[in-house]
């Protein structure tokens, strides 16, 4: 009896050797022949039927890459560097380009922090960029209102990105914007600087800052009943005449902004809270604060190349409070174009968005808004847009419900 079962244990593992040695042959034929959709599944069912190595596993990892599922290689890269305590530089190297074409670029800089000097000369990588990329925008906002006061809005902005190490990465912008509105002249400067500051892979952190600085020239005509003299005062009349009158509002506005986002392999979540304090030459200081959520999704089904998003903010003024929501979508063409869209669900001004990037201080509450881009890679260094949104709004103080169109262009260079 001994010796029959000593013979059934013998076959099995010859069996189950031979399995695995097929599997193994036919795993390698598929990675010489660059056959990657077949190689994925067979991967699969490898793993799953427990015959994993790393030479499997790996092959894996580069079929997915291979086939564009980035964010899929580098779960499995990460898996492999875990499980078997390999980091060679063709798994570091794999890595870093898995990072950075799903997105992750401050992930995959800390990849790249331990490359050996060849990879860092292959991939361009630099430990410091004190000018990383910068960027121009223009447009205009065109009222539907000219005719009742409300004209047109321009707009122009700069900007700089840089890199302080493979952890800390700055971006500044200055911006100009300048309006008719109704009985007012509008001017506003404005200052934004950020940084995303990498603490560890799929966890940043976001403090930013942002400065506006407001001139509203207000003008009105007055008239008085005056005479010219004692002679004049029984022929003629009150002699009419009209004075005009300014007055000037400065306003300076300090935006402070703190967020913590998270990132799991295609999921992130972001919860931020901002300060918003404003102090004008005519009524003190007005305080807020807004708090707000973000979340995003790569959509696998569509090899990531559709991405989904929504946010969430409320406004707290101190003595009520306003509740703002968005939806967002994302889709890549290819590796050069791109289209993004933004709704918008306001319902009151005084308000930050995109990490304090973009601060809504009009006279005018916003309603809703559509906003839609079309970008196009031109080059590795060089990127276009364009910008339409569809504006809602409404002045209160005039009853008055009017519409803006925006059509903004911009570029940035990397250096």
């Amino acid at each position: 009896m001994k010796k029959l079962l000593y013979i059934f244990f013998i076959g099995l593992s010859t069996l189950v050797f031979s399995q695995e040695k097929d599997l193994e042959k036919l795993s390698s034929d598929l990675y010489i022949i660059g056959d990657w959709e077949g190689l994925t599944e067979l991967s699969k069912k490898i793993n799953s039927g427990h015959f994993a190595t790393y030479e499997t596993e790996f092959r894996l990892a580069v079929a997915y890459y291979s086939t564009g599922n980035y964010f899929d290689s580098t779960k499995q890269f990460e898996h492999i560097i875990s499980k078997y305590n390999i980091k060679n530089d063709l798994i570091t190297e794999y890595l870093y380009y898995s990072y950075l074409f799903s997105g992750r670029q401050h992930d995959a800089l800390l990849v790249a922090k331990d490359f050996p000097f060849h990879l860092q000369v292959k991939t361009d990588t630099k430990k410091y960029r004190f000018i990383n990329d910068i960027s121009a925008e223009g447009g205009l906002k065109l009222s539907s209102s000219k005719e009742k006061g409300i004209d047109n809005l321009t707009y122009f902005s700069t900007g700089l990105g840089q890199q302080l190490g493979y952890r800390t990465k700055l971006q500044h912008a200055f911006t100009n914007i300048s309006q008719d509105y109704i009985n007012f002249n509008y001017k506003q400067k404005e200052y934004y600087g950020s940084i995303r500051f990498q603490i560890s892979k799929g966890f940043t952190l976001i403090p930013a800052y942002h400065y506006a600085s407001t001139d509203e020239e207000t003008s009105s005509y007055t008239q008085i009943d005056s005479y010219r003299n004692n002679d004049q005062m029984n022929s003629s009349g009150p002699d009419w005449t009209g004075t005009d009158s300014y007055s000037s509002l400065k306003i300076k506005t300090n935006i402070f902004h703190l967020a913590l986002k998270k990132q799991w392999n295609r999921f992130f979540i972001s919860p931020n809270i901002v300060y918003i304090s404003s102090n004008n030459n005519q009524s003190g200081t007005y305080n807020k604060i807004q708090y707000g959520i973000n979340t995003g999704l790569n959509v696998k089904s569509t090899h990531d190349k559709l991405w989904l998003g929504a946010g969430l903010d409320l406004v707290d003024n101190g003595y009520d409070n306003d509740l703002l929501w968005n939806i967002k979508a994302y889709y890549q063409f290819g590796t050069k174009a791109y289209f993004y869209m933004r709704y918008l669900n306001a319902n009151t001004s005084d308000f930050v968005l995109e990490d304090a990037m973009y601060y809504y201080n009009t006279v005018s509450m916003m309603k809703n808004s559509i906003s839609t881009t079309f970008g196009y890679l031109f080059s590795p260094k060089i990127s276009w847009y364009l910008n339409y949104q569809f504006e809602n709004a409404r002045d209160t103080d005039f009853n008055l419900n009017f519409t803006y169109n925006t059509i903004i262009t911009g570029i940035k260079i990397y250096i």
